[in-house]
């Protein structure tokens, strides 16, 4: 059994490093990219867990390509059905004039495909279906809080510690809230463990 994560840049670690001269580097060199990765949720859930872990969150990715991605590894048979699949959504208008579904397309198509797996899935720093009209539409019941994202764990928790948990030492970043919605902030190391502290929970009521 092995954790197996996919999502954008709030999978893959962005903001962890402490260089601000990264912070608008979707694909920075090796060092830093491992940085971020190996220190992003999944390490310190994976550690929780007890299990190994394989990161496959890519900064700037959208849903589609999330899809394309979590497809991919199940063609080439990397997941396994005991492993644990967990799924961060992003911003669901990132690409939007690319995309060929809606965002609540995307979480069907997305549900199909792992249906038969061990998964869950999370809301970034937007949630998915925040402009859709889901009155009477099935919401698989994997899908975790689906009203509330990651972001809105670390604002409750700088609110009520008075800690940054932000890239670069930043604060109250909702302060910023066009730039907040496009993923302009990511969590720092603090705010990682704290989302897989979040995580862990739900996993074990």
């Amino acid at each position: 059994m092995k954790l197996v994560t996919f999502g954008d840049s709030w999978t893959a670690g962005h903001g962890v490093e402490s260089d601000f001269s990264y912070k608008e580097e979707a694909f920075p060199p090796q060092f830093i990219q491992k940085l971020r990765e190996q220190n992003s949720w999944p390490r310190w859930l994976s550690e929780k867990l007890n299990i190994p872990s394989v990161n496959m969150g890519v900064c700037g990715y959208g849903n589609e390509f999330i899809y394309n991605s979590i497809l991919d590894s199940l063609l080439n048979s990397f997941i396994e059905k005991d492993d644990l699949i967990i799924i961060t959504f992003s911003y669901p208008y990132r690409y939007s004039n690319k995309n060929k579904y809606t965002p609540y397309e995307i979480l069907i198509k997305t549900y199909e495909l792992l249906k038969d797996y061990n998964h869950l899935f999370f809301n970034g720093f937007y949630p998915l279906l925040k402009d859709e009209n889901i009155d009477g539409l099935f919401i698989p019941n994997t899908f975790i809080d689906p009203t509330k994202t990651f972001a809105d764990v670390l604002k409750k928790w700088e609110i009520e510690n008075d800690e940054s948990v932000w890239e670069y030492n930043s604060r109250s970043v909702w302060n910023d809230e066009q730039n907040y919605w496009e993923g302009d902030y990511h969590p720092n190391l603090k705010g990682y463990k704290i989302i897989s502290d979040y995580v862990y929970y739900k996993i074990n009521g």
